[in-house]
């Protein structure tokens, strides 16, 4: 199991002009291994739930807009360790799930307070590379590159 934050996630496609306010995306991820006949490595499956928010000023005006991402994914992954040390777990993988995607606008200076909301349920896909270290036989700490909900992720981990 993984509790992380991610950092260096999308800005929906707005100008770096603008003031684009980010919260730390929060993630758990959970994995079982379901064979190590596969190959020299191990096979998993699991799951990952995922939050991120996101807020823009649009420059010079009273325009703003935010978003937040919640994420539901499965999650497969194929452990294979490149090193001897058996504190150490490299890994690589792919997500697909579902992102629930809400989004509004406003802007302050308009007569009718002009606001804008929506939202709606979109297909996810992720691929991943990460790794664990394990300090204890059950806690440790990872860190992952990719794409699912941020490019990078890092924070705790622990075996069951």
């Amino acid at each position: 199991m993984n509790v992380g934050l991610g950092l260096l996630g999308a800005n929906h496609g707005y100008d770096v002009f603008g003031s684009v306010s980010q919260s730390p995306a929060l993630s758990v991820s959970y994995e079982r291994g379901i064979t190590d006949s596969f190959g020299p490595g191990t096979l998993s499956v699991g799951g990952l739930l995922g939050y991120k928010h996101y807020y823009y000023d649009f420059p010079k005006t009273d325009y703003r807009a935010s978003w937040t991402d919640v994420l539901l994914m499965a999650r497969g992954s194929y452990h294979y360790n490149l090193t001897d040390n058996p504190q150490i777990d490299t890994y690589a993988g792919l997500t697909l799930g579902v992102r629930l995607n809400t989004y509004s606008n406003s802007n302050a200076n308009s007569v009718a307070r002009d606001v804008y909301n929506d939202q709606g349920l979109h297909l996810a896909t992720g691929i991943f590379l990460g790794g664990r270290y394990f300090v204890t036989n059950n806690l440790g700490v990872f860190a992952e590159a990719g794409y699912d909900m941020t490019y990078l992720k890092f924070g705790l981990t622990a075996k069951f």
